[in-house]
This record gives C-alpha cells, sequence and structure tokens, in this order.
C-alpha cells in the first residue's frame, strides 16, 4: 500500500521545486509567486489573509512580505478597518509580473484538468481535503 503522506510530500517538495525554478527567472521564489498571484487576485489584501490562505505563521508571513517590500513587489499600509492591520498591494512592479505568474499557475491547472476526469479530480480533492483535515487543518 502507498503511504499517502509520503507522496503528498514528494508531490509537494516537487511542486514547489518546479515553482521555484520558473520564479528565479523573475527574480523570485515561488512563494512570493504565490502571494503576488492572490494578492493580484484580490487587490488588496490584509497580511492575516495571506496568513488564512497559504497556512503560514505570522512570522513568516511577516519575514517574506518584509522582503517583497524591500524588493519593491509590495507595498503595506494600515489598513483602513483596523490599523494594527497591514494591508498589503501590489506595487507596478510585481503587477507587470502577474500575468506571468497567473500563466504559470493556470497552466499547471489546466495540464491537471485535461489529464483526470471530473470524477478523478473529484476524488483526489476529496481524498485531500480529508487528509488535510485529519492534520488538524482547515479547508473550503
Amino acid at each position: 500500500m502507498q503511504n499517502f503522506g509520503m507522496v503528498i510530500k514528494q508531490a509537494t517538495n516537487q511542486m514547489n521545486k518546479h515553482m521555484d525554478t520558473y520564479a528565479k527567472q523573475f527574480g523570485l521564489t515561488g512563494s512570493q509567486m504565490s502571494i503576488i498571484d492572490f494578492v493580484g487576485n484580490h487587490g488588496q489584501v490584509l497580511q492575516r489573509d495571506i496568513e488564512a490562505e497559504f497556512a503560514i505563521q505570522r512570522s513568516t508571513a511577516t519575514l517574506t512580505l518584509q522582503r517583497m517590500e524591500k524588493s519593491g513587489l509590495i507595498q503595506r499600509t494600515a489598513a483602513a478597518t483596523d490599523a494594527r492591520q497591514k494591508a498589503v498591494s501590489l506595487t507596478p512592479k510585481a503587477t507587470k509580473l502577474k500575468q506571468k505568474i497567473t500563466a504559470y499557475i493556470q497552466g499547471q491547472q489546466q495540464a491537471m484538468e485535461k489529464t483526470f476526469t471530473p470524477a478523478e479530480q473529484a476524488v483526489f480533492n476529496r481524498m485531500i481535503t480529508y487528509f488535510i483535515q485529519l492534520n488538524g487543518g482547515a479547508h473550503d
């Protein structure tokens, strides 16, 4: 029998490695690419939204966002609704990269959708969702 945890870990590692390789041509990491895509799709988000979306700790998000701000990819301002929260938005530099980032992510998604039937995709989603919940995470 296949060890599901090991296969998920291998798939995640390979996906991250591939994404990092693609991101490198733009001077980014895969994580930064994902954040640019997320923020770009929402216009402006709070740092806590990024933490929730990527299931990362506040300290990790803060460090990543500080690096992105220093690189001129994002800007952080006090949120209009709560000055203790930071609102994150893309700079023109990141906005220019957004189309290429989205194309990469959509290409990955389309490859999976083309390869597997809707029924297979539904089973995969059900299994992954269960695995996330089994390990204490939440999944929409």
